[in-house]
């Protein structure tokens, strides 16, 4: 619901529109039609047989719910906007629409407590597999500045630096380019260059340098620059799949991850 909360947000911001997804987890459906299929009431600890068309009656019943809340948003910011349902495997009917879509955003918490404290299964495998911009957000329902892009020179954060950039004009709000790369002086070369690229094209951007650290560094120093969201290329040779994770996962506001093509 934050997700589905803040993608409207940022819809109104970028005068976009929104489709809403609703995946139906065939795993869900053909684990329920079992014969051995079973579930433990959570309060009651009694195990009773799944029902299929419960199940199948419960899904159509939140994606009711689901339609409601984004059709709701969406007259709230005069955001043009849509809703389907889908059947098939999550991550596969998430990456078929981002293939689609300019962005996809879900929210990259799981039901799981581990998930909730971090980043959840679905959410790990978009931002594993995805070749095209996702915003990944945990409880938090607003996309709010200060921006912190993270820069490591490479196609993508060249990307990543355009798309704060007009995010930062749109929201009214201060940008740091947090200029990451495997050395000092490397970082101050990059550094340089990001801040001579954001005064040739207006930009109000401050530049920090940094070494790469781990991932909790970068989601640390993010923080310490005030920053309420991170903007951050998806693929390079220098933030690995590992620190981009490490920073989804610590990072308690939105994270926008941004593919190099445009």
């Amino acid at each position: 619901m934050a997700a589905l909360e803040a993608t409207v947000e940022l819809a109104a911001a970028w005068d976009a529109e929104v489709l809403g997804i609703f995946v139906e987890d065939v795993n869900l459906i053909k684990a329920a039609s079992l014969p051995f299929a079973g579930e433990v009431g959570s309060h009651s600890g009694a195990f009773r047989r799944i029902d299929p068309e419960n199940v199948r009656r419960q899904l159509r019943s939140q994606a009711g719910r689901a339609r409601e809340s984004l059709t709701r948003a969406a007259v709230r910011r005069r955001v043009t906007a849509s809703f389907r349902v889908a059947r098939g495997r999550v991550n596969e009917e998430l990456l078929a629409a981002l293939s689609q879509s300019d962005l996809l955003s879900l929210g990259k918490g799981g039901r799981t407590l581990a998930a909730r404290l971090g980043l959840g299964s679905t959410a790990r495998a978009i931002a594993a597999s995805a070749s095209g911009h996702v915003l990944l957000l945990s409880h938090v329902s607003r996309v709010s500045g200060p921006i912190a892009l993270l820069h490591d020179g490479s196609p993508a954060g060249e990307r990543a630096f355009a798309v704060a950039s007009d995010l930062g004009r749109r929201l009214n709000t201060p940008v740091t380019a947090l200029c990451v790369a495997a050395t000092r002086a490397e970082a101050g070369e990059l550094a340089a260059h990001v801040s001579s690229t954001a005064t040739r094209a207006g930009y109000g951007i401050r530049c920090r340098q940094c070494t790469l650290t781990d991932a909790r560094d970068l989601a640390r120093l993010a923080r310490f620059n005030g920053a309420n969201m991170i903007v951050i290329p998806a693929r390079s040779l220098v933030l690995t799949d590992h620190v981009v994770e490490g920073v989804v996962r610590d990072f308690f506001g939105p994270v926008l991850l941004v593919a190099d093509q445009s």
